[in-house]
């Protein structure tokens, strides 16, 4: 027989998970053991005859071989179900939210998750079996369960497998109606009277800007449920966290409830022999006193909140400042163009005033837009410094009503927080976005460790430098893009490219001069390049872009850096680092980038960009392949709706040309062409290419052909791999087709060639090399004619052992034999100057790849021979 037991003074969760677990395990009988909730007990009895219960005294344990554990793993508070703990033959089965102790009950099967209520985790299980069945009335129970322990889901616990559970109830009938009102039951007037009293003895101390309720109560004899009396205390006082400490006659009984992150009632209570989790937990102390206690409390919650946030750490730095004597209209566009609130006056570098948005409204209104900033900025300016406490800062915006405040160090200005800064900070689980980890990646507010790992001493002073002088002319500085992303992932990319809010091509100036580089500027971009001896920093104004029409450029307009990076392709490409001396290596990550990373998701920042740039669609499949991720399935929907509307043939073909070389020149660049296939993008490039598995295959010799050339010792000039890749993805068109390519998507003239001479000569030149009876100049003359990307490809796609064998030769001999006379030789020969030349040192030459020559003299004397 299968027994299922909850815990005693049963609530709704461990109700309603007996429920749930009868259905996972039919055959089985419930136990209910010792004395259960109010509110349970008056809804059982009403429904007694529907669900049957076990009672303890009649309760069999002889016929029991497996133990169901619900919403509780402590011995202790199973009652007589504990004893079938001492039977080794007996399987035991949890099913529990509640954090793990030392002190479990071990069992044959642990089914633990931190979610808000035990019955999601058993309606999870249930909903992955085929033809589960649920009634309205269990469907209410589950319910109830569920919204009792997780506060109607208002409760930090509270997950979104729960939220979803209630969902599928709700499907199933549960009803609201019911649920409301065992939950919202009224109380009894002793009950109120008792409210009241503890509402009075309520006191709140503030531990760290965290404000703890604790009240008090004397309890001689029964007054009700006291979860719920603690429950409406909560409600009606909002506290963030509330302790309630109970005498009663030879023990306390206390329970605490939190609606905060930083509080951890469960790790608390612990501390007293208590339990629960996170935002729900209770204690029995013997032979303790109130004050006592209360003591050892308040020593507890010192020891455990800490000040974890300052002002340094939420403030932005280097600050936009303006001079006092700028006027009022150009206040306005360095607002507008940062997207900025408002920002401090300084003078002879000390900080007199600041001016707002407001009151440049107010100076613009009577047409004062050139007067100076000095008068009309606010005087009187309230700050902070570095070490004050978020609590402080909250509560200074919201006595002095202000929502900007300079950080000051000293008289030196070194940051400021806005309102919006401490909102992030308070609230920051509602900015960031929360999901389940794929891949094990830290999470990391700052990376400037990670730098020092992955990147070269020279590199990481020159990024030092470039946050030095940024600091110096008071600009922000960030390092942005791929090299942040790689930085994640531990990868080594020296593509460093730079945004500056400012000035990037004056700050490239300045910057050329110390790092000693070259200097490349691009006005119309508002960007610079540095050239260095090894690599290039680019640099670019922090800006923003539009589109005139669906696949035009860009029109760029400086903005802030969350609109530069809001401009990118996709969120794992729109992360940045700050440079800055005082946040050097501070992770900017608006869009989510790096929980992305962790997930291995490739995501658009939003719905518009493949409309906006087609070619994106190629980036997406090169990062999902390059990096073994996957497109999210929102952002595959978006790339088969510019696919339908057409939006490569509104594309310049040199965009797409150039994606499609970078594709070609990753790793493995078949695996990104499938995917093309798959996502029907490949006939954007010709409507006639075609992949089979000899195309899978081809690619691979390609590649082995290639390692084996750098490999040789007769390896001579740099080999373009990803034109003899482009060659197999071609290799089912004809000459007319391949030339179309070439002309439409406008190749380098170099690469139209040797794409061209391959389709037209390739098939021929093999042909002629499996010939059994050739003379070396033979092979010569068929293989010369031919770039070297045209040969290795052949031999790629030979199996010949004969041809095979005579390109190794071609490179190995052939194509290193010189001839040691010339045109001054032929000169002497009295020989007239002209096209004769070429052809009998061409002979010469043939000659002696046949060994028929061997000195100059032999060459000479070959000349006078054919002369004759």
């Amino acid at each position: 027989m299968d027994l299922i037991v909850t815990h005693n003074n049963a609530d709704f969760d461990g109700f309603s998970s007996l429920v749930a677990a009868k259905k996972l395990y039919p055959d089985s009988k419930l136990l209910l053991p010792g004395s259960q909730e109010r509110a349970v007990r008056e809804f059982l009895s009403l429904v007694k005859d529907e669900i049957s219960i076990e009672r303890e005294k009649t309760c069999n344990l002889n016929d029991v071989d497996r133990l169901i554990i619900v919403d509780t793993r402590h011995k202790s508070r199973i009652g007589i179900a504990a004893r079938l703990l001492e039977n080794p033959s007996i399987k035991i089965h949890v099913y529990d939210h509640h954090p793990r102790t030392p002190y479990d009950i071990k069992a044959d099967k642990d089914n633990f998750k931190e979610v808000g209520a035990t019955v999601s985790i058993i309606i999870e299980s249930l909903r992955k079996k085929k033809n589960v069945k649920f009634t309205s009335l269990e469907a209410t129970i589950m319910l109830l369960g569920i919204y009792e322990e997780t506060g109607s889901l208002t409760y930090r616990t509270t997950t979104r497998l729960d939220v979803d559970t209630v969902s599928f109830l709700l499907s199933k009938g549960a009803n609201l109606s019911a649920v409301s009102s065992y939950l919202n039951r009224k109380l009894t007037e002793e009950e109120l009277t008792f409210l009241t009293s503890l509402i009075a003895s309520t006191k709140v101390i503030n531990i760290n800007g965290i404000n703890i309720a604790i009240a008090q109560a004397v309890i001689k004899r029964f007054i009700g449920e006291l979860g719920t009396i603690v429950r409406k205390l909560q409600d009606i006082e909002n506290f963030p966290v509330l302790f309630v400490i109970f005498k009663m006659e030879k023990y306390l009984r206390v329970i605490a409830r939190s609606r905060l992150k930083e509080v951890d009632v469960n790790k608390i209570l612990k501390s007293f022999g208590g339990g629960g989790h996170r935002s729900a937990a209770s204690a029995k102390i013997e032979a303790e006193g109130i004050e006592t206690f209360e003591q050892k409390l308040k020593s507890i919650l010192r020891s455990i909140i800490k000040m974890r946030i300052f002002a340094r750490d939420i403030m932005n730095s280097p600050v936009k400042i303006i001079s006092a004597n700028k006027k009022i209209i150009e206040a306005k566009n360095i607002l507008e163009r940062f997207g900025l609130k408002g920002m401090p006056v300084m003078e002879n570098g000390k900080l007199i005033g600041m001016i707002t948005t407001s009151d440049i409204r107010k100076a613009l209104k009577y047409g004062y837009g050139h007067a100076s900033v000095k008068g009309y900025m606010s005087r009187s300016v309230i700050t902070i410094k570095p070490n004050t406490p978020l609590h402080l800062i909250q509560k200074i915006m919201f006595e002095k009503g202000v929502g900007r405040l300079p950080v000051l160090k000293g008289r030196k200005l070194m940051g400021i927080v806005t309102r919006t800064d401490v909102l992030k900070s308070v609230h920051k689980d509602i900015f960031e976005k929360r999901a389940p980890l794929k891949r094990k990646l830290a999470h990391r507010l700052n990376i400037s460790a990670k730098m020092e790992e992955i990147l070269p001493k020279q590199i990481l002073d020159i990024l030092h430098t470039i946050g030095n002088s940024a600091d110096q002319g008071h600009y922000r500085a960030f390092v942005v893009g791929g090299f942040v992303r790689d930085i994640l992932l531990g990868v080594k990319n020296f593509d460093i490219d730079i945004v500056i809010e400012g000035d990037a091509i004056s700050f490239g100036r300045k910057l050329a001069k110390i790092l000693k580089g070259s200097l490349v500027v691009y006005k119309k971009f508002g960007t610079s390049t540095i050239v260095m001896q090894k690599f290039k920093i680019d640099f670019a104004t922090a800006r923003k872009e539009s589109y005139e029409k669906p696949a035009a450029l860009p029109i760029v307009k400086f903005g802030p850096l969350k609109d530069d990076l809001q401009r990118r392709d996709f969120t794992i490409n729109a992360m940045a680092a700050s440079l800055n001396k005082g946040s050097f290596g501070r992770l900017i990550d608006f869009f989510g980038g790096e929980k992305d990373l962790e997930h291995g998701v490739i995501k658009v920042l939003h719905d518009a960009s493949f409309i906006d740039d087609p070619t994106r669609i190629f980036r997406a499949v090169r990062f999902e392949q390059r990096f073994g991720f996957r497109i999210d399935k929102y952002t595959q929907g978006l790339i088969k709706n510019a696919i339908q509307e057409g939006m490569f043939s509104k594309t310049q073909h040199h965009r797409i040309r150039d994606e499609l070389i970078l594709m070609l020149r990753e790793e493995d660049p078949i695996k990104a062409i499938l995917r093309m296939r798959e996502l029907h993008e490949l006939r954007f490039i010709h409507k006639k290419i075609t992949i089979r598995k000899s195309t899978k295959y081809l690619f691979g010799r390609i590649k082995n052909c290639f390692e084996w050339y750098n490999k040789s010792s007769f390896r001579r000039r740099h080999i373009d791999l990803w034109l003899m890749y482009l060659m197999a993805l071609l290799e089912n068109l004809d000459f007319n087709d391949t030339k179309a390519i070439c002309e439409k998507f406008g190749f380098r003239r170099s690469n139209r060639i040797r794409l061209l001479s391959c389709k037209k000569n390739a098939k021929r030149a093999l042909k002629s090399l499996s010939v059994k009876s050739i003379r070396p100049s033979r092979i010569y003359n068929i293989l010369e004619p031919l770039s070297f990307e045209e040969i290795l490809f052949m031999r790629a796609r030979t199996k010949n052992k004969l041809v095979l064998s005579r390109i190794r030769e071609f490179f190995a001999e052939y194509n290193r034999v010189r001839i040691k006379i010339g045109g001054e030789d032929l000169k002497k020969l009295k020989i007239k100057p002209g096209p004769l030349y070429k052809k009998l040192l061409m002979e010469v030459l043939h000659k002696k790849i046949d060994g028929e020559v061997k000195t100059k003299k032999e060459e000479l004397d070959f000349v006078k021979r054919l002369l004759r």
